[in-house]
């Protein structure tokens, strides 16, 4: 990995060195964009404690004639309601939400958690969230693995396959990581894979690089890292390609 990826990592421990003991990782896979968009808005909500009382909010929100954009305001005042009654509405809302308010109802049920947790236990709590989510204590992160220089339409050899898939299961595994995909294109390899928040990422990928190329050289110095969202192959050889340009 290029010195830059590795100051980024050191900063991103640093700040993660200063979370408080009780946090929550957002485990779904939501886009970054609608991310932003339900922060965005919610920070320009207010709550009017006569208007906006959990049981007209509900009401509100089974109305087949609120709009989405309605809904969506609806459900960022009831997560920012320490009620029960709001909680419940919206994993209710959960269980058969409007396909295109899936992932922002979804967002909206995690902040009232959140705000219930922090009420009943007199705590601060945490909530990260990425692009492609996590599991438990745990970060979800796209690797991806460029080819060195391999002709057109030649493949990489089964053991080389092999071992790629064996020293991540085995560098993962040491720092109580997971493997969740591995797949193999032409020009580059990808890996879905969780893992802690503390974790030495480029030290893993190091130890990969390195006990890998010993069966050839066949991956590329350059492992691309990411937890903003799925890419297609296409977008991937477009990332690779723009990287090389700037090398």
């Amino acid at each position: 990995m290029e010195r830059d990826n590795e100051e980024i990592f050191e900063n991103l421990q640093e700040i993660l060195s200063k979370l408080p003991d009780h946090y929550q990782i957002l485990e779904e896979t939501i886009d970054v964009d609608v991310q932003k968009a339900y922060f965005e808005l919610g920070q320009s909500i207010t709550i009017d404690p006569e208007q906006d009382q959990p049981g007209r909010l509900i009401q509100q929100l089974n109305n087949p004639g609120s709009s989405l954009h309605e809904v969506k305001i609806i459900l960022q005042k009831l997560a920012a309601i320490d009620s029960v009654e709001a909680f419940r509405a919206i994993e209710a809302y959960n269980q058969q939400p409007h396909p295109k308010l899936r992932s922002w109802a979804i967002l909206a049920l995690q902040q009232s958690k959140m705000l219930m947790h922090s009420s009943l236990l007199d705590e601060q709590q945490v909530f990260i969230s990425t692009g492609l989510g996590g599991k438990d204590d745990k970060l979800r992160y796209l690797l991806i693995f460029p080819y060195t220089q391999i002709e057109e339409g030649i493949s990489l050899m089964p053991l080389q396959k092999k071992s790629l898939k064996n020293e991540l299961t085995y560098f993962l595994s040491g720092h109580r990581g997971e493997v969740e995909k591995v797949q193999f294109s032409d020009r580059f390899a990808t890996a879905m894979v969780l893992l802690p928040l503390q974790a030495p990422i480029p030290d893993i990928v190091g130890n990969i690089l390195t006990e890998c190329n010993q069966y050839g050289n066949f991956l590329s110095e350059d492992v691309l890292i990411t937890n903003m969202k799925k890419f297609t192959k296409k977008e991937i050889s477009e990332l690779i390609a723009r990287h090389e340009q700037k090398n």
